[in-house]
């Protein structure tokens, strides 16, 4: 239909409009599909005209309809205009706590990037800084200053040459935000807020002006696109604290805070490098305190140690500015002179026995010790510290040989003497085990009698080159190299070994009584454990009484291992083996010796022996001691006869006992076993 009948006609004007209506437009009724369903269920045509009652029935179902749309818009009006509110208020809702949400977001990472204990800079794609956080700030400066700079202006590294350069260029940041990932460790950062200087510390520890750090960039992108990064600088300076600490604590001594032997060493090889270029050689002295080891023992470790801190200071108020002085351990101590003016290096030599002359206050108590010096200069055969520090070394210990409190000097026989004390040593050591230590024996008698009571058994060596090597040329070596702990063993064993036979002879062709024997122990001997072990096991293997073995043990060996001696001694005695103290009287305590230890035999020194019968001093000093042995109940054994004044005047003093050369020198065991088993007295007068 193309015009609406409007429902509010009365019905006659309703009818008659329709009736014209339809009559006027009868060809050309509408064919809506809608309307003619609708036509088709009323049994209407859609060309013919339709009687009043159905077209009345037509517009009633029509009003209808639009009353259902009415009804249906005003719905959907309401619906859409309740549904755009909510869809307002929700998106407001939405954006009101998205907004928020990123707030709290931006303000979370905004916390974390203030928090964080790295430094961090926000940089643009071409390197412009956009911002920082504070940890940033505080290793580089202020924000200020930083933001809108420009990365490679702005962050500096110390290059190899000491001089700082930009950390990341602009060529090699944009390589680096390409890749998305670029990292330096161990960077020396230039501190922005310290000028810098171009300064070594002595220590190795990172200077003033400069960061120990890690550094690396992240890119930020947005798919292929770099929009920029993020620098995080790791500040190492913990790190690098505990690891200067650890590098001072190896290079330096914990007691004295000097340098220690691997320091002092690394300062000679510098020295002797420059030396090769200026000419100028410098000089070592090695100092070892006298006397000091009678601080530690009278006093404590803890005084010993005050001692050597207060010895470190005044070497160091001795020696000259640019001069090293070094602490290589227990009371040594080493200068290296940067000097080649051989009489001044005389001069401090002098000054540092000087200074160290003077008494120590250690807590209220004097300690005295003195220095014996040992100068090496270098010079162009010298190839390395070692050999420099080798030579002063070796000149300190004949500086301390010759008395202590002396000045040596390394010289071509020094190290003559040092070449062959090595060589000697490497030949020591295979010594025991080629068989080349081999044992000889001095008689030792009864004074009344002349009677032949054992004999002392000394060790010798016979090289196979070298002949016959004397004891005073290898038993300290031994001694400072251990090997004594293997030639002791071997002369006990043959010492045993041939007082059985010895005793055999006698008994099988009635001679005489048993015999005894003499056999050093050195001091390493007595403070090893398995000493009393050693001596009970060559007792039971060659069937010797305990009572026939007799050690002789130094007096200064006792007074060094004073209280290990006692215990050993009690061991010993316990077992039954008979103790004699050796060398008695060259001692500081003879007294307290001879009253301590349980010992049963005193020998005396060659040194009272020596001239006796022509001074009346000596022979009264000589009385003395014998008389004091006496009333210990220690009987008297003098060593080193070799006069027959020295002989009488002994007797007379009242020895029991003697040795000598007067009555028999060392001999090879076939010859001790004819004197044991003669059938005479060697009628001693």
């Amino acid at each position: 239909m193309t015009d609406q009948i409007d429902p509010e006609l009365p019905a006659t004007e309703a009818a008659a409009t329709q009736a014209a209506a339809t009559h006027a437009a009868a060809t050309e009724f509408p064919t809506h599909p809608v309307l003619r369903r609708q036509l088709r269920r009323l049994g209407l045509s859609a060309t013919a005209a339709p009687d009043v009652d159905a077209f009345a029935e037509l517009l009633s179902r029509v009003e209808g309809v639009y009353r259902d749309g009415d009804r249906a818009r005003a719905l959907l009006e309401r619906s859409l205009s309740i549904s755009s509110r909510e869809i307002r208020e929700l998106t407001l809702d939405m954006e009101r706590s998205s907004e928020s949400l990123l707030a709290h977001e931006r303000d979370r990472l905004r916390l974390l990037f203030d928090s964080v204990t790295t430094g961090l800079l926000v940089i643009y794609r071409f390197g412009r800084i956009t911002s920082v956080n504070p940890e940033a700030e505080r290793l580089f400066g202020d924000a200020a200053n930083l933001v809108d700079s420009y990365i490679e202006a702005t962050l500096s590294m110390v290059g190899r040459d000491g001089e700082p350069r930009p950390l990341v260029g602009r060529d090699e940041l944009d390589r680096a935000l390409r890749a998305g990932r670029w990292v330096r460790n161990d960077v020396r950062l230039v501190d922005g807020r310290v000028p810098f200087q171009n300064v070594e510390t002595v220590d190795g520890s990172v200077p003033v002006g400069v960061i120990a750090a890690d550094v690396a960039i992240v890119a930020f992108r947005a798919g292929d696109a770099h929009l920029g990064g993020l620098v995080v600088v790791s500040d190492n300076a913990v790190r690098e604290e505990a690891r200067s600490k650890l590098a001072w604590q190896a290079s330096h001594d914990a007691l004295t805070s000097l340098p220690n032997r691997t320091l002092l060493a690394e300062r000679i090889e510098v020295s002797l490098v420059q030396a090769r270029r200026t000419g100028r050689w410098p000089s070592v002295l090695f100092i070892d305190l006298d006397r000091f080891k009678a601080v530690n023992d009278s006093l404590g470790h803890a005084a010993g140690d005050q001692l050597l801190v207060a010895a470190a200071d005044r070497l160091q108020r001795c020696v000259r500015r640019g001069d090293t002085v070094a602490r290589t351990g227990g009371d040594e101590f080493v200068v290296l002179c940067e000097t080649d003016e051989q009489s001044a290096i005389r001069q401090l030599a002098e000054r540092i026995i000087s200074t160290l002359n003077a008494p120590f206050d250690l807590g209220g108590e004097q300690a005295f010790v003195s220095a014996s010096v040992g100068i090496a200069h270098a010079s162009a055969d010298d190839l390395d510290a070692d050999t420099l520090l080798r030579d002063a070394d070796l000149a300190m210990y004949r500086a301390k040989e010759t008395g202590g409190s002396r000045i040596d000097e390394a010289d071509d026989r020094l190290r003559a003497d040092a070449a062959e004390r090595a060589h000697l040593e490497r030949a020591l050591r295979t010594a025991v085990n080629n068989g080349e230590i081999d044992v000889v024996y001095q008689p030792v008698f009864r004074f009344e009698t002349g009677e032949l009571l054992g004999f002392e058994a000394l060790a010798r060596w016979e090289h196979p080159t070298r002949g016959s090597i004397p004891p005073s040329r290898f038993i300290n070596l031994a001694e400072e190299t251990g090997v004594i702990l293997a030639i002791g063993e071997r002369i006990l064993d043959l010492a045993c070994r041939d007082l059985a036979t010895w005793n055999a002879e006698r008994l099988r062709t009635g001679v005489g009584l048993p015999l005894s024997v003499h056999v050093n122990v050195s001091g390493r001997e007595l403070v090893s454990p398995s000493l009393l072990e050693r001596v009970t096991e060559s007792l039971r293997h060659h069937q010797i009484e305990p009572t026939s073995l007799t050690l002789d043990i130094t007096e200064a060996v006792l007074l060094e291992h004073a209280d290990v001696a006692d215990a050993r001694l009690q061991e010993l005695h316990a077992a039954g083996v008979r103790v004699a103290i050796d060398d008695f009287g060259t001692g500081h305590t003879s007294l307290t010796s001879l009253r301590r230890f349980p010992v049963q035999i005193v020998k005396i020194d060659r040194g009272l022996v020596a001239g006796i019968d022509g001074s009346p001093r000596d022979e009264r000093v000589a009385r003395a001691v014998i008389d004091l042995a006496h009333a210990l109940d220690c009987q008297v054994l003098a060593e080193g006869v070799e006069t027959s004044g020295e002989f009488g005047a002994l007797r007379r003093l009242g020895c029991e006992l003697v040795q000598g050369f007067l009555l028999g020198e060392p001999m090879a065991p076939h010859d001790a076993l004819m004197m044991a088993t003669a059938h005479q007295h060697h009628g001693l007068r």
